[in-house]
């Protein structure tokens, strides 16, 4: 009623005196939702539907060309004195009504002309906002129906219990195949934006979509529905099929109605299958990219559209009909605008859409769920296309703000101030509204919120050893059982390396030579003993290198502590090379935290005050650990404390394999923070176990918080 220049009481003296029916071609259908009764009128010429609650039946039903629009509602509120619809009801059911052709009346003034036609303005403009919206532009090309009917007995051939064992079995066969592949599989995920496949991502795109529109086609066909539209949908300037099957909201069966909505998905699902199967069995070429694109694409449009009930895609009409809602995503609306209208607002007249509590819940539940994701998804769209086409992205972020912030506040500011609805509680509504935003200004602005900076970290002994062989050999025997405390100099491991044998016994037969060389030269030619000197003081400096080498066959404790080693019995007997790691040694009272810091948080952690530090770990996140001495190393570093902080040890810390294989390398450069902690009786600190480390920094607003956050992720995904 908005949207409706003029007052209430003059619109229904426009309307009060026209005498109207119902144009006598619209099919009616009835429906039920939780027991209760719906019925859907059909415009046969359009194929168009329009749902209504049982009052507004009663109401359209009784509309006759021989008594006037008053007449009828009075004769309604008559036989149903608790149901009937109100006058403002009326007047919106003949306007929508009108907006649809679906009327036929004899004697409508220019003024009732005009309200109808305001009403139908409104109308367009709502359609023409859903055209203008980047994410959702319809354009029909022609009428399948007759293509449908000729192939009628191929559709009831897909719709049978032998095509959905088949269906079923390729479903898992393919679904073995992903998880016994799924390296590959999400391997070569991250190069399906790479240029040169985007052509075959695209195809594989619109194979599926068309697939998937043809499925929703055929199963309205198949229970008894018309589908008289199919066309092109740009979606993100992308074109690509859509189909119309409206009719099968006619349906009498909601599970009907369930399946149409979900077979678009199971046909999208099952070529995806036959994809699977044609890519494990190919080698590489364009068809064997091509199959792995429509992987790709039947996964995630599944997940994040189609078979997602927050968008208003497949999964929206699937849990519309599982919940017995009809007209969910307005109904919800409705109540979120009577939770604001009524409770808030104190507007006697705000009524909620919802029969009783549950659905009260569910419609609340779904209005909010359903706005917040729409947010999130649009905001992750843009930055898709951000990091591929920076303008566009920017473009799409504006109008963004156009359209969720700017044009909202506009609508807000005259819901406020001209709604008739808010007629006698405007003065709260105002007051409310102002007062919520003067707290939200308060809050964001100037209000100082406490800032905290997390980090996963590693414990560390002090000291902490690395103990390496300075030789290469086989490992013959362990002299200390791991656990075992070790002093200075305690053997550990002994080595063999026979080569090293040969070669000291190879340098001894050569200091003999080069010994008995000098002899002779000290008797006959002196001139070349200076020569040979020099070659003996090489010879005995290479055979106590070899001597050195073979007394690090056996590997000592360089520090006292405990011996730590999880792959001695693995070793024994194997060749490990020089500078292997053979184990470490710990300490067993003083402990440090090495934390990793990401390049985002370094920042603040360098350059803010910050007020407290501790420590907790997992598996003990209940109780803190106290710091001292805390260091900020003011460098980057790539390779990670330890590799369990890393994607592939469980961690939360990108890895970079490509580089070098080593699972411990970071995907980017981070900062390390080193600070020793306090003994505490009630966590137990072990060598290697893993934890978060916690900054508190000093207040700061939210709106200073979330810019520098913004910033940071700009200046990190776009070098701003």
């Amino acid at each position: 009623m908005s949207s409706w220049s003029g007052t209430f009481s003059e619109n229904w003296h426009l309307v009060a005196g026209l005498r109207i029916e119902l144009r006598t071609t619209v099919d009616m259908h009835r429906q039920l939702f939780r027991g209760e009764k719906w019925y859907v009128l059909r415009d046969p010429f359009n194929n168009r539907f329009f749902r209504i609650a049982p009052p507004a039946y009663d109401f359209i039903v009784r509309l006759r060309a021989d008594r006037t629009v008053e007449e009828t509602w009075l004769d309604c509120l008559e036989h149903f004195p608790e149901t009937a619809p109100g006058q403002e009801e009326v007047i919106r059911l003949l306007g929508q009504l009108y907006a649809m052709n679906l009327l036929l009346a004899s004697d409508v003034t220019p003024d009732s002309k005009r309200l109808f036609e305001r009403y139908t303005r409104t109308r367009q403009r709502e359609v023409r906002s859903r055209l203008l919206s980047i994410m959702f532009v319809r354009v029909p090309l022609f009428d399948p129906e007759a293509i449908l009917r000729r192939f009628s007995w191929m559709i009831r051939g897909i719709f049978s219990p032998l095509s959905g064992a088949v269906w079923l079995i390729a479903v898992l066969w393919a679904a073995k195949i992903v998880v016994d592949h799924a390296d590959t599989v999400f391997a070569r995920a991250q190069a399906v934006l790479a240029p040169d496949n985007l052509f075959l991502l695209y195809l594989g795109l619109v194979l599926v979509k068309t697939v998937h529109e043809l499925g929703h086609a055929a199963a309205c066909h198949r229970f008894g529905g018309e589908v008289h539209t199919m066309g092109l949908m740009l979606l993100i300037f992308t074109p690509l099929p859509y189909m119309d099957a409206t009719s099968s909201w006619g349906f009498r069966n909601r599970w009907h109605r369930v399946l149409v909505g979900g077979a678009g998905m199971q046909a999208e699902i099952f070529v995806a299958a036959l994809a699977v199967l044609y890519w494990a069995h190919t080698g590489e070429g364009t068809l064997h990219s091509l199959a792995y694109n429509i992987m790709f694409v039947a996964s995630v449009s599944t997940v994040l559209f189609n078979g997602n009930p927050l968008l208003r895609f497949d999964g929206y009409y699937i849990l519309s009909d599982m919940l017995d809602i009809p007209n969910l995503h307005i109904r919800a609306s409705q109540q979120l605008r009577h939770l604001i209208e009524g409770p808030v607002f104190g507007c006697k007249n705000s009524y909620s859409p919802a029969k009783d509590q549950r659905e009260m819940v569910e419609l609340t539940l779904f209005g909010i769920m359903s706005w917040c994701y729409r947010i999130l998804i649009f905001t992750g769209i843009i930055l898709f296309v951000s990091d591929k086409w920076l303008i566009v992205g920017v473009a799409m972020a504006a109008i963004g703000i156009l359209s969720w912030v700017v044009r909202p506040m506009v609508h807000l500011a005259g819901y406020l101030l001209a709604n008739p609805r808010l007629q006698r509680c405007r003065a709260r509504a105002l007051g409310v509204t102002f007062t919520v935003l003067i707290v939200i200004a308060i809050v964001l602005v100037f209000l100082p919120i406490a800032q905290k900076v997390y980090a996963p970290g590693v414990v560390e002994a002090v000291p902490h050893l690395q103990v390496v062989n300075q030789v290469s050999g086989y490992v013959m025997e362990t002299l200390v059982q791991p656990g075992e405390r070790v002093e200075t100099g305690r053997p550990l491991i002994r080595l063999e390396n026979r080569e090293l044998q040969l070669k000291i016994e190879s340098a001894e037969a050569k200091l003999e030579e080069i010994k008995a060389l000098e002899q002779q030269a000290l008797g006959k030619k002196i001139a070349d003993l200076e020569p040979i000197q020099k070659q003996l003081l090489a010879v005995k400096a290479n055979l106590e290198e070899l001597k050195q080498d073979k007394h690090d066959l056996i590997v000592r404790a360089r520090e006292s502590g405990i011996w730590i080693s999880s792959r001695m019995e693995s070793l024994v007997g194997r060749w490990v090379e020089r500078g292997y790691n053979l184990g470490a040694i710990v300490g067993e009272h003083r402990f440090r935290f090495s934390a990793v810091v990401p390049q985002a948080e370094a920042a603040e952690v360098f350059d803010g005050r910050v007020d407290r530090v501790e420590v907790r770990i997992w598996g003990e996140a209940g109780r803190s650990v106290g710091v001292e001495n805390v260091k900020l190393i003011p460098y980057q570093h790539e390779k990670l404390p330890s590799p369990a902080l890393g994607w592939l040890g469980g961690g939360e810390i990108p890895v970079d394999l490509e580089r070098s294989g080593d699972s411990a390398n970071a995907a980017e450069p981070f900062f390390l923070v080193q600070t020793h902690l306090q003994e505490s009786p009630a966590v137990h600190l072990v060598h290697g176990r893993s934890g978060k480390i916690r900054f508190s920094l000093a207040p700061k607003p939210l709106l200073i918080q979330w810019g520098r956050q913004l910033y940071q992720m700009l200046q990190k995904r776009y070098r701003l």
